[in-house]
């Protein structure tokens, strides 16, 4: 009977390992470039639509127009029989507050509310609040006040800064049929709010 020798220990190749540990960093590297693209991405995409698109009223486009910021808000109109009362607090002329009611004695017209305040508190901004070809002058403060806006069929709502916007930003809270809503913010004099309005 022949005794074999007892094998050896042997090391075994060492090729698996480096192998496991590159794709594993690749992977990590991978992973990080990710996030961070990812990052970068949801960071310029959010702040896109908030971002400035130039247009003119006209909708044309051009560099010296004002940035314009979109938004929505479903407004509550005022029954035909208030419309007197309702214009009566308002800043139009006596001949616009004519025209307007005349408008909706026609039913060419509705009134819809949407009382407004600055978001931060503040007294003192100026903004123009231009719809159907009236625009009145508010000067917000820290509470909801009244305003009164005349729409025809489809109507479209501009808010411009006539003062400078506080810092860090003027935000307008509007009271919509929907409850309090925050407008986009304003940070500069080129910029305007223009809100598609929908009346229930």
């Amino acid at each position: 009977m022949t005794i074999q020798p007892e094998p050896k220990p042997q090391l075994l190749p060492q090729q698996e390992t480096p192998r496991s540990r590159s794709l594993w960093a690749g992977g990590t590297l991978l992973a990080v470039a990710s996030i961070g693209a990812g990052a970068f991405f949801f960071t310029h995409s959010t702040s896109t639509p908030a971002a400035a698109t130039l247009a003119s009223p006209s909708g044309n486009q051009t560099a010296s127009a004002a940035s314009t910021f979109q938004a929505d808000a479903q407004l509550s109109m005022i029954a035909p029989g208030d419309a007197p009362k309702a214009l009566a607090g308002t800043s139009f002329t006596e001949q616009q507050k004519s025209s307007i009611l005349a408008a909706v004695r026609r039913g060419d017209m509705r009134l819809v509310e949407m009382p407004v305040l600055d978001g931060a508190g503040v007294t003192g901004q100026t903004v123009d609040v231009t719809v159907s070809g009236f625009t009145q002058r508010i000067v917000l403060t820290g509470k909801f006040q009244h305003l009164v806006l005349p729409i025809v069929e489809a109507a479209q709502v501009t808010i411009d800064p006539v003062t400078m916007p506080h810092a860090p930003a003027l935000t307008i809270g509007a009271l919509t049929a929907l409850g309090p809503e925050a407008l986009p913010s304003l940070t500069a004099l080129t910029q305007r709010i223009v809100l598609d309005v929908i009346v229930q």
